[in-house]
Formats: structure tokens, C-alpha cells, sequence
């Protein structure tokens, strides 16, 4: 450590020896310095963690609330078949007929998709390029073009949405919110010129926006179904694919 700037004889050569007799004179103490004490200070004190955790929680919250206002349909369709199918175990109320086979094919007849288990009864916009798709899916459930079509071998590839915009106005902007319900068994149905083609769930499948297998052509009567999940966003891809069983 180092030495005081005055000493004791410094001071004694700043007064001469007959002031220091005097009554008034006085005596100096020397105490030897004291290093400064740090005290830790308390780390609560230093970040403020109150503050960023009310600030995350009110983030988390409007961030809920948003999404949920943005998905409202989707999701209350997907909370109406929970309480319907899984809690109360009753049939889906939302759930549609089968179609029935036309006595005399109408080759001008719309095309449909028809899937009874989970409500979809939904008109097919065919042969659609892959750069028009995302503005054909408000008005039904697209084709991808180049894929096969019905009574053809090969893979007959549709997509629809699973949600969109809850003000947007459209039948079909959740067309496919509940296709994740479906399971190996379940029935699919396209009416197309006038015949009516049944398919049966095969396999279910959730893959990455990348993943361009699912458009390969296969040596068989084949449907895949596609949509985003989870529902409300773009992530994933779920896919549903089918086997043809008959033809009406």
C-alpha cells in the first residue's frame, strides 16, 4: 500500500516547537488508510426480471389472443368435433352423406370432394398450375396439375386450406381444418362427369414444406390430400393418402 501523502514529521516542520508548547497546540492521529469495503450488490436489483416477465406474459397473451382471432373458424371447428367425438363420443354433428351414385353419369355435373367423417363436401378446381394455387383455394379445393385424375392410374394430388383469415369471407377458407381427424379405414369421395370414385385412407403423414415426394405418380389408383398444419400456420405439411376401392 502506499504511504501517506503527510507524515508526522512533515507536519512537525510546518509548525516551529514554540507553537506546539503553546495550551491550544494539538496532536494529530495517524490511522492507517482503509481499502474501500464493495458490498455485492443483488443481482434482482441489477436486471429487471419483473419487468420482462410482465412484459413476455403480455406478449404471450396478445400474441394468443391474435391468433386466435385470426383462426377463430378453424378452431372452433376443431373444439366442436373434440367435445362432440371425444368427449361426449357422438358422431360429428357437421358430418355430410355420402354421395349417391347418379342413375344416368352427367358428364357436365360439377366435380366434388366428399369427405363424410369430417364434413367436406367441397367443389374440385382441376388441373391448376402450382403458382395459381394459393388464389384458387378460396374458391374450393385445388388440383395440381400434371397429377392424374379420377379413373386414371396415378396419384390424383388435392390441397385445401386448413385455415385463413377469419373475416375473409369464403365456405372454403377451412375446408381441411379437420383432415387430421381422419384414419387408416376412412372413406373419401370424388364425384367427377357424372361417376362417383371411392377411396379409402391409407396412411397418414406429416412432412416438411419441402418435401416434394408427395406429388410422385404411383402404378396404382391412387388420392392424396393436402393441407398446413398446425392449424393456423405454414410449418408442416399434413398428408393423406388413399386407395381407390370401386368405381360407380
Amino acid at each position: 500500500m502506499a504511504d501517506n501523502f503527510f507524515n508526522e514529521n512533515d507536519l512537525r516542520n510546518l509548525f516551529p516547537p514554540e507553537q506546539l508548547k503553546q495550551k491550544d497546540n494539538f496532536e494529530i492521529e495517524f490511522e492507517p488508510s482503509k481499502a474501500p469495503v464493495v458490498k455485492p450488490q443483488n443481482p434482482s436489483k441489477v436486471f429487471p426480471w419483473k419487468i420482462v416477465l410482465k412484459f413476455t406474459g403480455l406478449f404471450a397473451g396478445i400474441f394468443l389472443l391474435t391468433f386466435i382471432a385470426i383462426n377463430f373458424n378453424a378452431i372452433s371447428k376443431n373444439i366442436g368435433y373434440f367435445w362432440q367425438v371425444q368427449l361426449q363420443k357422438k358422431p360429428y354433428q357437421q358430418a355430410v352423406a355420402a354421395p349417391t351414385p347418379m342413375s344416368t353419369p352427367d358428364p357436365t355435373a360439377p366435380a366434388q370432394l366428399v369427405v363424410p367423417k369430417i364434413g367436406v363436401n367441397a367443389p374440385i378446381l382441376w388441373n391448376v398450375n402450382e403458382d395459381q394455387v394459393n388464389d384458387k383455394l378460396l374458391e374450393g379445393v385445388v388440383h395440381f396439375k400434371g397429377t392424374a385424375l379420377p379413373g386414371q392410374k396415378g396419384n390424383i394430388f388435392i390441397t385445401g386450406h386448413s385455415s385463413y383469415y377469419s373475416w375473409v369471407v369464403s365456405p372454403y377458407k377451412d375446408v381441411f381444418s379437420l383432415l387430421e381427424k381422419l384414419s387408416t379405414g376412412d372413406k373419401i369421395y370424388i364425384q367427377y362427369q357424372g361417376n362417383t370414385f371411392t377411396y379409402v385412407v391409407s396412411n397418414t403423414k406429416v412432412v416438411s414444406p419441402n418435401e416434394l415426394s408427395v406429388l410422385d405418380q404411383t402404378p396404382d389408383f391412387n388420392l392424396t390430400l393436402m393441407t398446413c398444419v398446425p392449424v393456423g400456420t405454414n410449418l408442416n405439411r399434413l398428408i393423406v393418402t388413399s386407395t381407390q376401392i370401386q368405381t360407380n
